[in-house]
């Protein structure tokens, strides 16, 4: 079966294009607004709104490297169910140069979120003196130095994505896609190595004084799953447009809600099995990590991600049916991302604090919000501009066109 695609029928329309805008432009003048704001906190109260940047800049990155991951995924192994998608993780992908230049304010704050970064802390402290004086890890130079290389090769993976897949769309032989699925599986690699160690640094070390071999892997997952999630809204939420009604059906719904389930249990599974291993050891110094975050309200919150990021969207997502409707996946990935943000929150702000202290960081709780908007804003109007600056449909990708020759469908 041959599909002859037009390439202009698979560009968003007029109407679709109207949409793109309004979002585009409150997006922007959100994000400007949030970052403001989040700048002004920043120099006024360094060590309530910089942390809550972290969590903003841990979650918007999280999106981006997920996205590259599930698109290098999908050129490896194909399949009909990234249609609707890949466009949307290569524009994600690509936001990784903003988040670059967004990781700034980190890397010129690092006393105010890092204990590691107090002379006083380091010398009262084994454990963290070991990291900072022996190995020479945890430094500021150090710090900075392995953030700029692993957005580096970030870059240099969401490129190869961009280009590779742009280049198919122009041609009718597929060798650009032939070479992105000889890379793939280095780059998925190198990907989850380097993701590992970010993850490490930038928030592991939260806690120098704790550490865990299986954090980064966490961390990963829930990179993945939150990319899923929110690129299934954005597929969802256009698909009463063309192109993207044709590409988002029943069954691709289906196969993506499988692959949020799969992805949920996954995150469960990980989570559990590090608490467990902890917990079984019974030492001083790995369950003080969990002694901060399961007292007080910290502890109620970590039971709402028990029961709302793991038993709720689990249990929605078993029914077949429910998964072939778009209103019903739409909520369920709205509410995956929401619940990831409440995650990060619950991972990054009680880093630090005294081990039995009933404080919550309420001050940072603004500081959150203008980040998140701020951070995001900017995020999702560099997003769009750059989801709309090609057909939503990938164009004369064997894989794709195989299996919708497999499934007898076809784009026209």
């Amino acid at each position: 079966m041959s599909f002859d695609i037009d390439p202009a029928s698979l560009t968003a329309g007029a109407e679709l294009q109207g949409r793109f805008d309004a979002v585009q432009s409150r997006a922007l003048a959100a994000g400007v607004v949030g970052l403001g704001l989040s700048l002004a906190g920043g120099l006024l109260w360094p060590t309530a709104a910089l942390p809550a940047y972290l969590v903003a800049i841990l979650f918007w990155t999280g999106i981006s490297l997920g996205s590259i991951g599930l698109a290098f995924l999908h050129h490896l192994v194909g399949g009909s169910w990234g249609l609707p998608l890949r466009r949307p993780f290569e524009a994600g992908a690509s936001m990784i140069v903003v988040m670059a230049l967004l990781f700034a304010p980190i890397a010129l704050g690092l006393r105010f979120i890092y204990i590691w970064t107090d002379p006083e802390v380091v010398a009262h402290n084994e454990a963290i003196a070991h990291k900072v004086e022996v190995l020479k890890y945890l430094t500021p130079s150090g710090f900075t130095t392995r953030s700029i290389v692993y957005f580096a090769i970030w870059i240099v993976a969401a490129l190869l994505l961009d280009l590779g897949s742009r280049s198919q769309d122009g041609r009718e032989d597929d060798a650009p896609s032939r070479r992105l699925y000889a890379v793939s599986g280095p780059a998925i690699v190198v990907m989850f190595l380097t993701a590992t160690f970010a993850a490490f640094d930038w928030g592991m070390s939260l806690d120098p004084d704790w550490y865990s071999t299986i954090y980064g892997v966490i961390l990963i997952v829930g990179e993945i799953l939150s990319a899923l999630a929110f690129m299934t809204v954005v597929a969802v939420r256009t698909s009463t447009f063309e192109p993207m009604r044709r590409a988002v059906t029943p069954e691709r719904l289906n196969d993506v809600g499988n692959l949020l389930l799969a992805f949920t249990m996954l995150w469960a599974y990980m989570s559990f099995s590090q608490y467990l291993i902890i917990w079984l050891g019974n030492l001083g110094e790995e369950v003080s990590w969990y002694l901060r975050r399961t007292q007080g309200l910290w502890g109620a919150i970590g039971l709402c991600l028990i029961a709302f990021q793991f038993f709720a969207p689990f249990l929605a997502l078993l029914s077949r049916e429910a998964k072939r409707k778009g209103q019903w996946v739409l909520p369920i990935a709205s509410w995956i991302v929401l619940m990831r943000v409440v995650e990060l929150c619950w991972l990054v702000l009680p880093a630090g604090s005294e081990i039995g202290s009933p404080r919550f960081p309420w001050g940072s709780i603004p500081w959150v919000l203008t980040s998140m908007v701020g951070v995001g804003g900017v995020w999702i109007a560099a997003f769009v501009w750059r989801l709309r600056s090609a057909p939503l449909i990938p164009l004369h990708d064997p894989r794709i066109m195989a299996a919708l020759e497999h499934s007898g469908e076809a784009l026209v």
